[in-house]
């Protein structure tokens, strides 16, 4: 039996310290070397770009794409693909697919949007807790959306937030972003009208916005230390941090291979000349299994890449999948009823 579980079932099976601890617990398995990863594979659909389609992520005669990634956690005794489109009108449509690698069998079929919504919040608090600066308390915050709330949700876990200083373009959902997380949170969530008001000061800086060209200067960023999510975008094309900001900081990517095949604000420079793959310390499965170091003496900035990896989905959807049944939770599917190689 293979179990089907729908977003709005996923609600409530975890709370955000859970996704925490099941992410961790993913990029530690493969840090230790027991698992395996499959980075994410782009196959673009050509066509003409929809004006509708916003993030300037589409290359170049392509209209939207098809997108897979994998894992191998054989630890957590699970294995599995995320797969989905991006693009199309019928907006995000995305499945993964979780099979249990003790028996070999699908265990379950899961929409993704939700978990990966708080697994996504996870993963930038993972992150903060290796690599911010002891008793950081002050957040800038660039981007309003629904992954906006999630983040700081689980920013608030991992480190002792006091005042988060948030920018986008949009001073209408600025505002309204900031009065609905300030009464959420309790704590002081303030609108700021430019991206240097935003850095004040700050000790965590957090992106997570659809933009393809830096969102603040790094030239702006304070003189002490901090450490820097970028969470957005995820193309060679596109970047959210500029050369700056990664020329002079100790940075980390989610997955090695994967942070080489897509994140930018490295892409870039290293085509320029200006940094060497040596210049990324390790990824975050490194991190955890203690076999690359946080912060050194002299460290100042940190900075985190992550576009999201399969890593992360299968520690996710595994523990997500073991509280679902557990609860009773989800429609069982049959497959693999008998049939006869007949014509």
């Amino acid at each position: 039996m293979v179990l089907f579980l729908r977003n709005h079932e996923l609600r409530g099976l975890m709370d955000i310290s859970e996704y925490i601890d099941a992410v961790e617990n993913g990029y530690r398995e493969f840090g230790s070397g027991a698992g395996a990863v499959c980075p994410r594979e782009n196959l673009w659909i050509k066509g003409d770009q929809a004006e509708s389609h916003r993030g300037g992520h589409l290359p170049a005669g392509s209209k939207a794409s098809f997108k897979f990634k994998g894992a191998l956690l054989p630890g957590l005794g699970g294995a599995g693909l995320n797969a989905y489109t991006a693009g199309l009108p019928g907006g995000l449509e995305t499945l993964f697919f979780l099979f249990d690698t003790n028996s070999g069998a699908l265990a379950a079929v899961m929409e993704v949007l939700y978990f990966d919504w708080l697994k996504t919040a996870a993963v930038s608090a993972l992150a903060t807790r290796y690599l911010a600066p002891p008793n950081s308390s002050i957040v800038a915050l660039f981007g309003t959306g629904r992954h906006a709330r999630s983040q700081l949700y689980a920013l608030k876990q991992v480190a002792n937030i006091q005042r988060v200083q948030v920018y986008s373009r949009n001073a209408a959902k600025r505002r309204a972003f900031c009065q609905k997380m300030s009464a959420e949170l309790g704590i002081d969530v303030i609108p700021v009208d430019s991206p240097e008001a935003a850095l004040t000061d700050a000790d965590i800086v957090t992106t997570i916005t659809t933009s393809p060209a830096p969102v603040f200067a790094g030239a702006s960023l304070p003189d002490k230390p901090l450490h820097i999510n970028a969470m957005g975008a995820h193309y060679p094309w596109v970047r959210e941090v500029d050369e700056h900001t990664v020329v002079n900081s100790r940075v980390f990517v989610d997955e090695m291979q994967q942070g080489w095949a897509e994140e930018g604000e490295i892409i870039m420079p290293l085509e320029a000349g200006v940094i060497n793959q040596a210049h990324v310390v390790g990824d975050l499965g490194a991190l955890v299994a203690g076999k690359v170091s946080a912060r050194e003496a002299d460290t100042r900035w940190t900075l985190f890449l992550s576009g999201g990896t399969g890593i992360e989905d299968v520690a996710v959807a595994r523990r997500l999948y073991d509280k679902a049944v557990t609860r009773g939770i989800g429609t069982e599917v049959q497959f693999n009823q008998p049939y006869e190689y007949e014509l």
